[in-house]
């Protein structure tokens, strides 16, 4: 093992990370109390150095995304693990963590950070900085192994946060996940500078930060795995009506909803609708002793579907919104041509992905190739012109647009003879 003197962290190689098992300094106690926030709060404020946070969830177990925990740590002052099931309001730490804020995935932790009254004033995601240097892995754990030669257990990233006590096992994966967010922000970001690319990844996180809150997708239902399966709609009106009483219980008892019902059981019912209390139960799911408890709820959400209008009954696809774009496994039947466009967008981000060595999908992410692709271009304008206002009007960054137009203008115009080069330049 070989330690840095600068910061006192472990190092090993890519053929031989170590493994890390416990933060530098302890398992700092949990901070549940008014007085201990204020503490933490006051200490905070007397760091200069960058922020490191993250958030730990009960997805899974509880209904929706809520935090339990949060990680803070300025390596000038220490590490602080919140519960924010016992203090939801963190507000009072704002002014001690407005230095640069470094988080892994921040897409996914902005939200909670945000629920709990804490906004950053500047971002750097080790995710995001990982991928633009040419990193395949994006996870914590294989960014801290490829970047740093650390090996770090994810044991319990999947586990149910809202327990409490929390384990000592538990408290201690979570000081060291952001106990290693300060090295990784020093090493990426003289990669960034070295690769030439500081420009890019602040687009990048200045993309993440203003990007509004997910919004859940219509018709979720249609997503449950076998729902495919289902071909009459009055089949699809089951799914949906226990769908959706499955979905009002979870929120009303706070249980995710597979705990309550699996996905399985709601297509199985679905497909073969049962007629009473007995055939239901046949189905094992329904048997648990949560989900018997909410038997009539799901006769009544079967009756519902059994019994309504034709009229009311949900269609067997979804409906496409005017002016949306396809999901790109539909497109060679539905527009061929536009079909042959998107192989042809997505050979030349591939083309450039190769010369810059980054995927495909950082140089220009499949939405943007898909929204790119699928409408022809304006003909009164030049190909240019018209290439460069839909790549605006995507979500594309200007680093991406200016790697990609020229490109985009030959796949766009003329696709059949650009695959044609592009092959031939493969081989």
């Amino acid at each position: 093992m070989l330690i840095d003197n600068r910061d006192g962290l472990p190092r090993g190689d890519s053929d031989s990370p170590v493994l890390v098992t416990g933060p530098r300094q302890g398992i700092p106690p949990v901070v549940d109390t008014p007085e201990a926030l204020a503490d933490a709060a006051a200490k905070l404020t007397e760091g200069r150095q960058p922020v490191a946070l993250d958030v730990e969830r009960a997805q899974g177990f509880r209904y929706g995304a809520d935090p339990f925990l949060v990680q803070v740590r300025r390596e000038d002052v220490g590490t602080f693990l919140i519960d924010t099931h016992a203090l939801p309001d963190l507000s009072m730490l704002a002014e001690g963590v407005d230095e640069v804020w470094i988080l892994h995935d921040a897409e996914q932790d902005l939200p909670n950070l945000a629920q709990v009254g804490l906004e950053p004033p500047a971002l750097f995601d080790t995710e995001v900085a990982a991928r633009l240097t040419g990193i395949t892995h994006f996870g914590l754990a294989a960014v801290c192994e490829q970047v740093l030669g650390l090996a770090l257990v994810k044991d319990h990233q999947a586990s149910d946060w809202s327990v409490r006590p929390l384990p000592p096992d538990w408290l201690r994966y979570a000081a060291l996940d952001v106990e290693l967010l300060t090295e990784l922000y020093r090493r990426l970001s003289h990669t960034l500078h070295d690769l030439d690319r500081w420009e890019w990844a602040q687009e990048e996180f200045d993309h993440v930060m203003s990007a509004p809150a997910p919004t859940p997708k219509p018709d979720r239902w249609r997503s449950l795995p076998g729902a495919g399966r289902i071909t009459s709609r009055r089949g699809l009106g089951v799914l949906r009506e226990l769908w959706e009483a499955r979905d009002a219980v979870a929120r009303e008892i706070d249980l995710s909803p597979g705990r309550l019902v699996r996905n399985a059981a709601l297509v199985r019912a679905a497909q073969q609708p049962p007629r009473n209390r007995r055939s239901l139960l046949s189905i094992g799911e329904f048997r648990s002793p949560v989900a018997r408890q909410y038997t009539d709820t799901w006769l009544r959400a079967i009756n519902r579907a059994v019994t309504a209008d034709e009229g009311d009954l949900p269609p067997r696809r979804m409906p496409v919104a005017p002016g949306s774009v396809p999901e790109a496994r539909h497109w060679a039947h539905l527009d061929p041509e536009a079909f042959l466009r998107l192989k042809a967008v997505r050979a030349a981000a591939a083309e450039i992905g190769d010369g810059v060595g980054l995927s495909s999908e950082v140089i220009l992410e499949p939405r943007d190739q898909r929204f790119l692709a699928w409408a022809p271009l304006d003909p009164s304008m030049t190909a240019l012109d018209a290439v460069a206002e839909r790549l605006e009007e995507s979500d594309a960054r200007p680093w991406q647009r200016a790697l990609v137009t020229e490109a985009a203008v030959e796949a766009m115009t003329a696709p059949a003879k650009f695959l044609e080069e592009h092959a031939r330049h493969a081989d």
